[in-house]
């Protein structure tokens, strides 16, 4: 049976090490700055999650044998015609079949805007929320430093914590013997559990954190994470379900 659940989950990222967000643009001598909201604060981008999310749900999807199509590949785009949508399309969206799940943007946790407060004046210290590190790119030729590629980035300090949620509606295909929720919300849930590294230089190290679900809630109702991780053995019949759910219709 094919239900519409509301989904709302409130998390909190805590980087292990310092991380990078970059938008794109070059000031003074740093040519990779660092995303920054209308406070000057670290944020990470709603867009970003959203990007690694979908990528590791395709991960654990293959995992269970499940089929799956590439968002940007050309032998994919007449798949997405098909009426039965793959699960990691159900949770994300296509080009066809417009998601309706949003990822806001991560805000640094009030406590952490703090230490960059003076006595006397607010955000006396918000340049000391980063540190700059020069690098340089590395040919995969020669395994030497590319002449005249000497750049210098804006990295996040390691430790500081950001809140955000994810929210909006998922249908799918209930669960077995399960009232209370999808095959896409399982998915999704093992997916964000998954996470370890987000942003730039991830091969160097860089971007790691711990992900710690605040509140989960399932039309209203509150539920526990490690209640449904326990169910995803369950994911291995989702294809199955889709087979009975075209068998009846």
């Amino acid at each position: 049976m094919i239900r519409t659940d509301q989904i709302r989950i409130n998390y909190k990222l805590t980087f292990k090490a310092p991380f990078l967000f970059g938008i794109g643009l070059r000031k003074g001598l740093i040519h990779r700055t660092a995303s920054r909201d209308a406070k000057g604060y670290l944020y990470v981008p709603g867009s970003t999650i959203k990007g690694v999310l979908r990528e590791r749900c395709e991960h654990l999807a293959r995992l269970f044998n499940l089929k799956i199509r590439a968002p940007h590949g050309e032998r994919s785009a007449l798949a997405e015609f098909n009426p039965n949508a793959s699960l990691v399309d159900r949770i994300f969206g296509s080009r066809f079949r417009p998601g309706r799940l949003y990822f806001d943007d991560a805000s640094m946790s009030q406590e952490d805007q703090a230490l960059f407060d003076g006595e006397q004046e607010p955000k006396r210290y918000l340049d000391k929320q980063i540190q700059q590190r020069t690098q340089v790119s590395i040919s995969r030729l020669t395994h030497t430093a590319r002449p005249e590629f000497l750049y210098t980035s804006e990295f996040g300090l390691h430790y500081l914590h950001f809140e955000g949620q994810i929210y909006g509606w998922l249908q799918d295909f209930s669960l077995p013997d399960d009232s209370r929720g999808t095959y896409a919300s399982l998915l999704l849930l093992a997916g964000l559990c998954s996470l370890d590294r987000l942003g730039g230089n991830k091969s160097t190290g860089a971007g790691q954190f711990t992900w710690e679900i605040l509140k989960l809630q399932i039309n209203g109702e509150m539920q526990q994470r490690d209640t449904w991780l326990e169910k995803l053995v369950d994911l291995e019949y989702y294809e199955i379900a889709q087979g009975l759910e075209q068998g009846e219709s």
